[in-house]
């Protein structure tokens, strides 16, 4: 299938978008294309922010917007705040964890770090105003650069989808960071058009994965899909925040 098979295997998995459907291999052996998906979905729902934020409350556009981004990407990572919210709140062994982290149930673990994330997230983007494109795709695209990051640097976990995601992509490790962080850089510096606001940005999408994934191989011993979706999410919040502190959205 090649490259542009492995873009619409990105596209298929990240987002609900009627490109068809993909395969893991493909996904992961260009992985690096997970950026660019990112700006796709940063670009529609930013875009549409701009229309929301010129005539509803800037609350409602916000929530709005946060509403959209997420049915773009089929509610895809939610569950994996909630998995690991319950399995981050459980005291005993790395196996037991586990266990929690592949239940079906979700306990008040869960449910808080899901509503944590959410408000958090939607208050920062209330407060972008006509800001709401440019630092909305850039934070989308460095969110799934961290997937990559993740990765690149995690232990994959023996069973399900995730990883094996995590083997394939460490098959061509060095294409998938070096395009990944590169796409990611050329988007994010050229839609901010301020070079400190990307730096910090990618600084993010760069540090954190690396940090929070090894904390949970401290955890867990290894890294699962839940937890490559929750690394998404917790990096677009941390991103809107780095903006939010650097670029003064509410001039």
């Amino acid at each position: 299938m090649g490259v542009l098979g492995g873009l619409r295997s990105a596209l298929s998995f990240l987002t609900i978008l009627p490109v068809g459907q993909g395969t893991l291999e493909e996904m992961a052996r260009y992985a690096f294309f997970f950026p660019a998906v990112g700006a796709v979905l940063g670009a529609l729902s930013g875009g549409a922010g701009l229309v929301l934020f010129s005539f509803l409350d800037q609350s409602l556009a916000g929530w709005s917007v946060l509403f959209l981004l997420l049915f773009l990407t089929g509610l895809n990572h939610l569950d994996g705040v909630l998995d690991l919210g319950d399995a981050l709140m459980v005291r005993g062994t790395r196996e037991r964890r586990l266990e929690v982290l592949h239940d079906k149930h979700h306990g008040i673990g869960g449910h808080f770090a899901l509503f944590f994330v959410l408000v958090l997230t939607g208050t920062l983007i209330s407060l972008l105003g006509h800001s709401v494109f440019s630092i909305l795709l850039a934070a989308e695209t460095c969110a799934k650069l961290s997937m990559v990051i993740a990765a690149a640097v995690g232990k994959p976990y023996e069973k399900g989808i995730g990883g094996l995601f995590v083997s394939k992509v460490k098959e061509r490790l060095l294409s998938n960071v070096v395009l990944g962080i590169f796409i990611a850089s050329t988007i994010t510096i050229l839609v901010t058009g301020q070079l400190q606001s990307a730096i910090a940005a990618l600084a993010v999408a760069l540090a954190f994965p690396a940090i929070w994934t090894k904390y949970l191989e401290k955890v867990f011993g290894c890294l699962t899909g839940d937890m490559l979706g929750s690394t998404s999410e917790l990096t677009r919040l941390l991103v809107l925040l780095a903006f939010y502190l650097l670029w003064g959205v509410l001039h």
